[in-house]
């Protein structure tokens, strides 16, 4: 029961976060809030060997680093580039935790174009040391320095 409320609220908080990354899309031209130095970060994300596309990649600041962090969507081919909540390209130097979601229907199968996650009862199919910082296991960290980083994320199913 517990593991299931887990799954449940990983998968209101992706949606939340998913929500609010399409409403600060939406907005035209960034307010002003991008930050003056942003380091390119782009990638591959790969899960149990096969590219895992329409992945939400988090970028989340550890320790003393400052800002907000970043996000990335996959493609179909896992590959993605980073972007600062302004919508701008690259992140800021820091320390991350780096997470993964995915919101898919109940089969594993997409969300048909033109429905909601909730109009199909889409839920997070990744596990959750995938989707959660566990603060025991920080095998995704990030450091972000002067220079752009190409990083691969070879994920596994299994713990």
């Amino acid at each position: 029961m517990l593991y299931f409320a887990s799954r449940e609220m990983n998968c209101v908080a992706a949606l939340i976060c998913l929500m609010a990354l399409t409403a600060a899309g939406c907005g035209g031209e960034n307010s002003g809030n991008t930050p003056e130095l942003l380091i390119p970060v782009t990638g591959t994300v790969l899960l149990d060997g096969e590219p895992l596309g329409e992945t939400a990649v988090k970028f989340l600041p550890y320790g003393e680093t400052k800002g907000k962090g970043g996000f990335a969507i996959t493609d179909a081919a896992g590959k993605f580039n980073a972007q600062d909540y302004s919508m701008a390209e690259g992140i800021e130097p820091g320390v991350y935790n780096v997470t993964f979601s995915k919101i898919a229907k109940p089969d594993g199968s997409p969300i048909p174009e033109g429905q909601s996650a909730a109009d199909v009862g889409a839920l997070e199919i990744l596990p959750t040391h995938l989707t959660s910082i566990n603060p025991d296991n920080m095998k995704y960290m990030l450091t972000v320095e002067s220079e752009p980083i190409s990083i691969d994320y070879e994920l596994s199913s299994k713990r």
